[in-house]
């Protein structure tokens, strides 16, 4: 693996390391309860900072260390899920901050607070679609969707491992309640540590 992919892979993984980091720690710092709205706002919309480093980031890669190997027809899909991955992550941000306002200034019935849920959630549907388009373009690359493949099968493996491991200290050892929607960031941070090993795996 070229060096500056390499870079790029590891910074790409402190992100999610940094998300989760400051997941933790907002946790901590600030508990659930009636929250000031300041912030409130602030301990949601800090975590989600990290992950929008990726659109800067990935935009440096292709402007500073660009492979010359690769054509445009690769580049091409390449900036087509960056784009779509940029504007999933914009949106969440959107979303999330809408709805703590809606939630902080409001009186909302049961069904909208649903719909807030609900529409907050979209966006990470919108990151998993991009992912997905991604390894279904025809312009990829085979063994780069073969790389990504693995890596998405290793990484789901990983994540239902830990996922029933943490079940079950929850059950018998009385561990701390694993938020549900961290297992998406946690996959992804995993999506990314596993494919240099993957790709090494075909040498």
């Amino acid at each position: 693996m070229p060096p500056h992919k390499r870079r790029f892979l590891l910074n790409i993984f402190g992100l999610f390391i940094a998300f989760l980091g400051l997941e933790w720690s907002a946790r901590v710092l600030f508990p659930g309860g009636n929250l000031p709205y300041a912030i409130a706002v602030f301990r949601y919309l800090l975590p989600t900072l990290p992950l929008l480093a990726i659109i800067p980031l990935a935009s440096r890669y292709f402007r500073q260390s660009p492979e010359p190997s690769l054509s445009q027809r690769r580049i091409a899909p390449v900036r087509r899920y960056m784009t779509r991955l940029g504007t999933s992550m914009l949106l969440y941000a959107i979303f999330l901050v809408s709805s703590i306002v809606a939630l902080d200034q409001f009186t909302l019935s049961l069904q909208i607070k649903t719909f807030l849920a609900v529409l907050t959630a979209l966006p990470i549907g919108g990151v998993i679609w991009a992912v997905a388009r991604f390894m279904a373009d025809p312009d990829v690359d085979e063994f780069e969707r073969t790389i990504l493949t693995h890596s998405v099968l290793l990484s789901t493996a990983l994540i239902l491992f830990f996922t029933a491991l943490w079940g079950f200290l929850e059950n018998f050892a009385k561990a701390p309640d694993f938020p549900l929607y961290l297992i998406v960031p946690v996959f992804f941070g995993l999506f990314g540590l596993v494919q240099p090993f993957v790709r090494r795996g075909f040498r």
